[in-house]
Parts: C-alpha cells; sequence; structure tokens
C-alpha cells in the first residue's frame, strides 16, 4: 500500500522485536525481508539505532578481548576435580 504524502510512516516492526533481533541482524543471521523490516525501522527510530549500535559496540570490544578460556587436556580429570570441590562443598555445611 503506497503512503499519502504527509502521513507519518507506519514500521513494519516494532522496537521489542528489534531488540530481539539485533544480535542476529548485526551478525548477518536473518532473512532478506526481516533485514528490510529492521533497516527500515533503524531509519525512523532513533532510539533503535543508538540500541543498535551500542550492541555492535559491546560485540565490537568484546570480541577484541583475549580468549582465557582454556579446554581441558583431560576431561575426565576436570569433572573429577568439580566432584571434590561439590564434596568439599557439602561437607562443610553439613558440619
Amino acid at each position: 500500500m503506497a503512503q499519502e504524502e504527509g502521513q507519518p510512516t507506519i514500521s513494519e516492526i516494532t522496537c521489542q522485536e528489534v531488540a530481539q533481533w539485533a544480535s542476529a541482524y548485526l551478525d548477518g543471521h536473518v532473512e532478506d525481508e526481516r533485514k528490510r523490516q529492521i533497516t527500515a525501522h533503524l531509519t525512523g527510530c532513533a532510539g533503535c539505532e543508538t540500541y543498535v549500535k551500542q550492541i555492535a559496540m559491546v560485540r565490537d570490544v568484546v570480541a577484541l578481548l583475549p580468549n582465557t578460556v582454556e579446554e581441558p587436556s583431560d576431561p575426565h580429570r576436570l569433572r573429577q576435580a568439580f566432584a571434590r570441590v561439590r564434596r568439599c562443598s557439602i561437607k562443610e555445611e553439613l558440619q
């Protein structure tokens, strides 16, 4: 339906939906129609535009952090360590 001149554009997607889809949108994991809807919404909604920019900035900063999580060399040993910690915690609670 063509929009009459002078009437406000009615968005096909809500602010809540933009917030829900923001990460997928930024990562390029949305279908073309959803991407078009979000892009159209962002051109007319300063609040959502700011929100999506903030999410993008946080994502980019987090990507710069060093990867400090190391894969365990022996998963069985790791499970045993967690079990020991849990047993110690239970013993302390009983005392």
